[in-house]
């Protein structure tokens, strides 16, 4: 575009040259032809410098390689839109390159992909790249044996810290990683007519929340909070999202726990995740079968105002968009709230990462290597966000967030720049298969939370064995 304008301005002065020289003198003419002449010369130079600065705004994007002729195969189990942002970046880099992607569609169910790429590695037939589970869940592809070590590439330092400590071998110093999408911040989406009509204020306490609960209760015709239990994601994300609390409590939790050094209930902090939960149901807080509610019909019911709150992640908004894309503005977004005003945070799900085959072949190293350095840059996000909107944040530096991006996730977002932490899964692996079946009971009622860790540690350590973790 750049180029064209420069052909244009050049052609615009020939033009402006020649009708001068139609009605002056043989001398005239003879100037205006010597001046069209250097007005030509000037913008062919001016092409031939516009010209090598694209070529070299592609060295340097590309790492100064051609990759004609180089084939690359990436897996992910992504699909829509952030399978489209995927393949926006991708053209975006084969264009800079010359080279070729071809991209192979996993099973969108995570567990199953996992599996699928498992399998692969034990065959000795993973892809060139593939999109993998990050944190405890890397150990399950052996990361040593099977993904490429990126700790010697200075463009590391394009990822925030706090995703980079999550993808770092601690005995090795390896860094397996780079971020392949947003992050996702778990809080209380609430809609902002209902909390502006009933002067409500955002709690800075969980006794403050439940006092707006009452009120709107009381004073409304509004549900409170909705409770989407109908699916195993969104019955655990208020009882996940309260581990920013835990790890505030105890930054070595889930590290002792792993150990055996402590139990779950010895913490008065993970307890509370689940007294939350009950005082919801317990005090009649939320819709009457919320094992019938699901999260799009929650999300719909959050923006027309039929419910006043709910505890969900920023991924929450992309489904608002699509159904009640109007009405997006009038969701807010505020912390789980806990104790007190001062220990006020967030959790956050962190992106799946990018990682490499360790044994990938020498002729596509460079171009491996290339193209996860252009995933943290600008242009890659630039190019992703044609086909989405984020929906939190990307994690890595320099990067911000869109100006079309909802004022929710930008409230979200800044949390995470003021106190965040993962959730508990990125640092340790033990998690039992009936977590989301005993969450259901306690938002139900028909576990008390003393009963519900109860089941929760045995479950636990039926997979701990299972998984032969030391110590268990």
């Amino acid at each position: 575009m750049k180029r064209l304008a420069t052909m244009i301005l050049a052609a615009a002065m020939v033009v402006s040259m020649a009708g001068c020289s139609s009605s002056g003198s043989g001398a005239s003419g003879t100037a205006a032809a010597e001046n069209e002449s250097k007005a030509a010369e000037t913008g062919k130079e001016t092409q031939d410098t516009e010209t090598q600065d694209e070529e070299t705004q592609q060295e340097t994007l590309a790492g100064g390689a051609d990759f004609t002729g180089i084939t690359l195969n990436i897996a992910h189990s992504s699909t829509g839109d952030i399978s489209d942002a995927y393949d926006a970046q991708f053209a975006a880099f084969e264009e800079l390159t010359g080279c070729r992607i071809e991209v192979e569609h996993l099973a969108s169910d995570a567990d199953e992909s996992e599996n699928t790429i498992q399998v692969r590695a034990a065959t000795g037939n993973l892809p060139d790249i593939w999109q993998n589970s990050i944190g405890a869940k890397l150990q399950n592809i052996s990361p040593q044996d099977n993904i490429y070590d990126l700790s010697g590439q200075k463009w590391l330092s394009n990822i925030v810290d706090s995703y980079r400590e999550i993808v770092t071998d601690n005995e090795t110093g390896a860094v397996y990683a780079v971020p392949a999408t947003t992050s996702n911040v778990a809080g209380v989406f609430y809609n902002r007519n209902v909390y502006g009509d009933l002067n409500l204020e955002i709690p800075e306490t969980w006794e403050a929340f439940l006092a707006n609960c009452e009120t709107i209760r009381a004073e409304s015709d509004v549900v409170p909070c909705a409770s989407p239990y109908s699916t195993p994601s969104g019955v655990q994300i208020l009882f996940l999202a309260q581990y920013y609390y835990v790890q505030n409590e105890n930054p070595d939790f889930a590290q002792q726990y792993t150990a055996k050094e402590t139990e779950l209930h010895e913490s008065e902090a993970y307890m509370r995740g689940l007294t939350k939960m009950y005082d919801i149901w317990e005090k009649g807080y939320q819709c009457e079968d919320p094992l019938s509610l699901s999260f799009e019909d929650a999300s719909v019911q959050l923006a027309n105002g039929e419910v006043a709150m709910l505890v969900c992640r920023t991924n929450v908004m992309a489904t608002v968009e699509e159904l009640a894309g109007e009405k997006i503005d009038h969701i807010g977004f505020f912390p789980l709230p806990d104790l007190d005003s001062q220990s006020l945070g967030v959790a956050t799900w962190m992106p799946a990462g990018w990682v490499a085959n360790k044994n990938i072949s020498a002729e596509k190293e460079e171009c491996v290597l290339a193209l996860l350095e252009f995933l943290t840059t600008s242009d890659a996000i630039d190019a992703y966000c044609t086909k989405t909107t984020p929906t939190g944040a990307f994690m890595l530096n320099g990067v911000s967030l869109p100006d079309n991006v909802s004022t929710a996730v930008t409230e979200a977002q800044s949390w995470v720049d003021k106190a965040s932490s993962p959730v508990m899964e990125y640092f340790s692996d033990i998690k039992g298969s009936n977590m989301a079946t005993i969450l259901q009971m306690v938002g139900t009622g028909d576990y008390t939370p003393d009963q519900a860790v109860a089941e929760i540690e045995q479950d636990n350590a039926i997979d701990a064995q299972q998984k032969g973790i030391a110590g268990w």
